[in-house]
């Protein structure tokens, strides 16, 4: 069973702020995914959404 949590992350990039919901197992993981993506991106807030289990 791998415990997996929802996260919102707040970052900005070229003067916008975003918001995108990462499922990952900690907030150091869900700001990885973010700057994977976007590796410019200052993270601004990392916010727990909610706790799910998938099995």
């Amino acid at each position: 069973m791998i415990e997996v949590k929802t996260f919102t992350v707040e970052y900005e990039l070229a003067s916008v702020v975003f918001y995108q919901q990462i499922q990952a197992k900690d907030m150091e993981e869900a700001k990885l995914m973010v700057w994977q993506q976007q590796s410019t991106a200052n993270i601004r807030a990392v916010t727990l959404f909610n706790d799910e289990e998938i099995i």
